[in-house]
């Protein structure tokens, strides 16, 4: 077909859209088994790799390739079944095999009749989103789950000290539960805080911006509390230290009583170096009884001081103590300052202080009974076993507890080392410390040193250490170091889990902060507590108005019973799937969203609440807008496009220019919406216009005519012009036309006039029951369907014309044949008459042999003009009355040829040479000019042969009677195989007996 000058404006402009549509789209037939795309865009072939004569005749599943096995593959099968559109997302494989998350957008378009016959197909490569949606995801449950697991408790506030999040085991220091205290004020709700040292923690945190550790006790529990300051708020962290606290203060007590029983004992108590045997300390009591001050023996030896009464009781002492390492209740004699002798007994251990080894001496009078030495015994046996439980106590600690020389060695170092680093305290005694510490961090661990040795304490310093296995763990660090004393005492904590659990919450952190999207925590109440800078600016509340609203301050009114449902589903563990919503914003805007809904479980695995994750789709949803209107226009345009194509064909292969009217008129009515369409035609010859087609019309106007220059449509096809009332009412017409269309009800008309090459045909009239102004796509479809009525009046006219032209040329042709075919008879009296038989024979013969009309054509011209070759042969040959000479017979033979030199150049009459040619050949192969043999001879000339035989016999000449018919057919019968061939001589017998 032809296309009209500007008659697809749109229909291309679509195309080049698609062509260079950055969006993959593609078109498949609906109308064909399993929907084949019929169109690939460039866009699509650069997303999966294919090139488009991969992929034409294919469906799209193809791209899943065997990952069939998804939610958004039934929701396209669903949405085709019911001729719908969907948007899913579907994982797909490209060319190389390399997959990507591609969200596809089906829509369906409609013929005339509203029958689904193809599919738009839409393809956005949302791979980043899917992954990132599954990282967050990720990032979600592992700190969740980390911040559940640990034993100690994490509490995450706001700057107003609401509640943002709590874990169970700080939910259970207070007896409460994670939902108890979740969006809540901290002080509010757990009124103890009101006064304690955690509020004051908060507040000097917050003003330093650094972190903050305290002890306190609470709820009958002593709390080791660090508190984390942010710029959103405060981070604590509770560890339960009551029995760490505990111990601590046995040991305290222990050393007190020590000190007590040393000071208060009823027993002189002397400590001497091993050494030297001088005197380092002893008790008020021996100054009484031996009569001494301090200054008078402190660094004095007994010998010195001459306090051994018997020298040999010193040397039996000293053997024993060789011996024994200690001496228990020997009895001995002391010179007291004052000279006389004092009786006693005495016990004699060894102590290690610090680095010294001592003597400790007991000396207790002989005088005093049985009772007081008991009591001895028993406070002796009591600081020993003090001694053992202290460092039981050690042992049984979780932190590593160390004591660290002025080598920087381990000097000493408890159980928890083995479960902490790997080593046994046997392993890290006498090493040096930094041997097992990260090289990275010796500079920051020797600042450290120096800064205790100097008289600072350490808290919470942290650095690595190198496990027995390579592996490192973050310890945290306190140390002091007396004054005096050369041993640095050191308590450390492995804080390797709470570190990776602070990295994981930072890093959560910022990324649902930096979230486009808004992000919530609900908890099933309905009550936020969780609130991003996403949210902010899709809903314009500050986290300060968000948190602890319920969900009603976003979720429009209508939706609060879909809003509840969601969260009791949730509640119950299920796992809503994404779903489209509306949202209403600070300044009253409703926004259109796309939520994910995700439970948020406990360290039970209870559902607490529900993280929420809204994208605004008001771009999406536009967008989508904006291709349902293209989708309809083009549907439009497709329509209007089949429409203007069936016209086309009628054009071409109808002649019947009612029907191709007909039509016109049925598209005026279905894609004008006319409610009322008339077809006139103009006579030219006697000006009217006659009604040649009429729809929605009460009274029948087929056949009616108007003069040119009456009527609106006389008007229309005087002036050329098209004509537009929008409105009848109102319009100047005469009264008679208006009265005939006020009764037919019709209030708006346009007309146009039916033109072709400069000519008006006719006039295509458009009538409205109400009033009715033309837009310009309705302009542009009406002028189309005028121009092709135009040329379907055309065409039928010429068609018109052009048969009676022909007819009249066939029926020239045909007189002048015959013409030439009585001049042959007249040129050979003999055979007048001869050309008219054989002619009329043969066609009936052929018609029986089963040639079509059209060939019937040719066989009648093919006979008259059979010898028409004889028109080149002399006279004197020709009418010769006697036998001819050879030569003359071969001049008489070449007339088959002649005829072919003189028709040949006639092009109407080439496909009639057959007879001409070739009517003398014969079946054996003994005739002539070409001596052809059985069908290598054609079947008309085969007919021809039998009948001019025939013709011949039959007929009189000069120089005799013709024969009967009988003994002619016996010899066209005894030929047959011969001269003729069989299967026509039976034709031609079975015609003459009909």
């Amino acid at each position: 077909m032809e296309e009209l000058p500007g008659a697809l404006p749109s229909s291309q402009l679509l195309q080049q859209a698609f062509d260079h549509s950055v969006v993959g789209t593609v078109i498949t037939d609906a109308l064909q088994d399993d929907l084949p795309i019929v169109y690939v865009n460039p866009a699509f072939g650069r997303l999966t790799g294919y090139a488009a004569a991969e992929i034409l005749g294919r469906n799209c599943r193809f791209l899943q390739g065997g990952d069939v096995r998804q939610p958004g593959v039934q929701a396209i099968r669903q949405a085709i079944s019911q001729g719908q559109g969907v948007t899913v997302t579907l994982r797909n494989y490209r060319k190389d095999g390399t997959r990507f998350y591609n969200e596809v957008t089906l829509n369906p378009l409609h013929d005339e009749t509203g029958r689904v016959t193809h599919y738009v197909g839409y393809q956005h490569d949302v791979t980043a989103r899917e992954e990132a949606a599954l990282q967050v995801a990720r990032a979600h449950r592992l700190l969740y789950s980390t911040l559940e697991r640990i034993t100690d408790g994490f509490i995450s506030l706001d700057r107003d000290l609401n509640v943002t999040y709590v874990n169970a085991a700080a939910a259970r220091i207070p007896g409460m539960r994670p939902a108890d205290l979740l969006g809540r004020n901290l002080i509010g709700t757990v009124s103890e805080l009101a006064d304690s040292a955690v509020v004051q923690a908060l507040r000097d945190a917050r003003e330093s911006g650094k972190p903050l550790s305290v002890v306190g006790h609470l709820f009958g529990k002593w709390l080791d509390i660090t508190t984390y300051p942010s710029e959103d708020g405060t981070s604590v962290l509770f560890k339960d230290i009551t029995e760490h606290h505990q111990t601590q203060e046995r040991l305290r007590s222990s050393e007190e009583r020590f000190t007590k029983i040393f000071q208060a004992a009823p027993i002189a108590i002397i400590v001497s170096r091993v050494s030297d045997h001088h005197y380092i300390d002893a008790n008020p009591e021996f100054f009484r009884q031996s009569g001494y001050t301090r200054e008078e023996i402190i660094e004095r030896s007994p010998v010195d001081l001459n306090i051994w009464a018997d020298p040999l009781e010193l040397e039996e002492i000293g053997r024993l103590l060789e011996q024994q390492g200690e001496v228990h209740n020997c009895e001995a004699r002391f010179r007291l300052k004052s000279g006389s002798i004092a009786d006693a007994v005495i016990s004699i251990v060894p102590v290690q202080l610090g680095e010294e080894a001592c003597w400790v001496t007991l000396v207790r009078d002989i005088t005093t009974d049985k009772q007081a030495r008991q009591q001895l015994e028993a406070s002796e046996a009591q600081f020993r076993r003090v001694a053992a439980e202290l460092q039981h106590t050690l042992d049984l600690s979780l932190d590593l507890i160390a004591t660290v020389d002025a080598n920087k060695c381990f000097l000493k170092v408890n159980a928890a080392s083995q479960p902490i680093l790997g080593y046994t305290p046997e392993e890290l005694a006498g090493r040096p410390y930094l041997d097992f510490v990260h090289p990275d961090d010796w500079a920051r661990t020797i600042l450290e040193d120096l800064s205790i040795t100097s008289g600072q304490s350490a808290t919470a310093f942290q650095n690595r250490y190198i496990r027995k296995d390579g592996t490192v763990a973050w310890l945290e660090w306190a140390s002091v170091m007396p004054p005096g004393d050369p041993l640095m005492y050191c308590v450390a904590r492995d804080v390797t889990a709470r570190r990776a659990a602070e990295e994981d919450q930072a890093f959560l952190a910022s990324i649902v902060q930096t979230s486009r999207d808004a992000v919530l925590g609900v908890r099933l109440d309905g009550t936020i507590r969780a609130w991003n800078a996403g949210a902010e600016r899709l809903y314009g509340y500050t986290a300060a108005e968000a948190l602890g609203q319920t969900m009603t301050l976003i979720v429009p009114e209508e939706l609060h019973a879909e809003e509840a449902e969601m969260l009791g589903r949730a509640g119950r563990g299920e796992w809503p799937s994404p779903f489209e919503s509306v949202r209403v914003a600070k300044d009253g805007r409703r926004i259109p969203v796309f939520v994910s809904v995700s439970p948020i479980l406990d360290v039970a695995g209870q559902v607490i609440g529900v993280s929420k994750i809204a994208q605004d789709i008001s771009e999406r949803q536009a967008a989508q807008v904006q291709i349902q209107t293209l989708n309809r226009d083009l549907q439009q345009q497709l329509r209007h496009l089949t429409g203007l194509r069936e016209i086309d064909q009628m054009i071409t292969s109808s002649q019947d220019l009612s029907l191709i009217l007909a039509r016109i008129l049925d598209h005026v009515e279905q894609q004008l919406g006319a409610n009322a369409a008339t077809v006139l035609l103009l006579d030219p010859h006697t000006l009217n216009l006659e009604y040649a087609g009429t729809r929605g019309f009460a009274k029948s106007l087929q056949g009616s005519t108007l003069r040119l220059g009456t009527g609106l449509a006389g008007e229309v096809a005087l002036n050329r012009q098209p004509l537009s009332l929008p409105d009848l009412s109102v319009a100047s017409i005469s009264p008679t036309w208006w009265e005939h269309l006020h009764q037919e009800g019709l209030m708006a008309y346009y007309g146009a006039p039916l033109m072709a090459n400069g000519k008006v045909l006719g006039v295509l009239e458009v009538m409205h029951r109400e009033p009715f102004d033309p837009s310009a796509v309705w302009l542009e479809m009406f002028g189309m369907l005028t121009g092709q009525a135009a040329i379907a009046i055309d065409n039928a006219r010429l068609f018109r014309d052009l048969g009676q032209r022909n007819l009249e040329l066939r029926l020239a042709y045909d007189e002048t044949i015959e013409g030439w075919a009585r001049a042959l008879d007249l040129r050979d009296k003999e055979t007048e008459g001869h050309s008219r038989r054989v002619t009329e024979m043969t066609v009936r013969l052929c018609r029986e042999l089963g040639l079509s009309s059209e060939q019937l054509v040719d066989v009648r011209r093919g006979a008259l003009l059979h010898d028409i070759g004889k028109m080149g042969i002399p006279d004197a040959v020709l009418l010769k009355p006697g036998k001819l000479t050879d030569e003359e017979w071969g001049l008489m033979k070449r007339h088959p040829d002649y005829a072919v030199n003189l028709l040949s150049p006639i092009r109407f009459l080439r496909t009639a040479l057959d007879i001409p040619q070739y009517h003398h050949e014969k079946w054996d192969g003994s005739g002539y000019p070409l001596g052809l043999k059985g069908e290598a001879i054609p079947l008309t000339a085969r007919a021809f042969a039998v009948v001019d035989v025939y013709d011949a016999l039959t007929s009189d000449r000069p120089y005799r009677q013709g024969w009967s018919k009988a003994r002619a057919t016996e010899h066209i019968q005894h030929s047959a195989g011969t001269h003729f061939d069989p299967l026509v001589v039976e034709a031609f017998m079975q015609m003459l007996g009909s």
